[in-house]
């Protein structure tokens, strides 16, 4: 399957998006920015991966409310498959240009399967969170 290139301006709306969980309390995520609530769920979850994934808008083409609706109930399905703790999330441009996504955080997911469900749902990137509890951007065009 290919994928698209990212322009630069859609890399930098990536990197400066609000990955906001809602967990057993709300918090946000920010690529770069180590995260204390990740490291709490990985003790309480005993695992030490996570990734913060969306089925809306398949290569940034933006998608009616309707399909977009029926991809991430998709997404969620698969995730339950793979027997990871799902939390419902929302991707959020900081500024404001770009709409929205409703997002699922993947607890215990491996960097594999990640990879693999982002590229089955047509993302151009996910968010992953190793052992060192900092999100990553990853991009899968490639």
């Amino acid at each position: 399957m290919e994928f698209p290139v990212v322009s630069d301006e859609l890399r930098e709306a990536y990197l400066s998006t609000h990955f906001h969980v809602f967990g057993p309390s709300l918090f946000t995520l920010r690529i770069g920015e180590p995260s204390q609530k990740i490291a709490s769920l990985y003790l309480d979850h005993k695992i030490s991966s996570a990734a913060f994934l969306t089925a809306w808008n398949p290569h940034s083409e933006l998608t009616s409310l309707r399909v977009n609706e029926r991809a991430q109930r998709l997404l969620e399905k698969k995730l339950y498959e793979l027997s990871v703790t799902v939390f419902p999330g929302f991707g959020e441009d900081a500024s404001g240009k770009w709409p929205g996504e409703q997002s699922a955080l993947a607890l215990g997911i491996s960097w594999d399967a990640a990879k693999q469900v982002g590229k089955e749902f047509r993302q151009n990137a996910i968010v992953w969170i190793g052992a060192n509890y900092i999100p990553e951007l990853i991009f899968l065009n490639g």
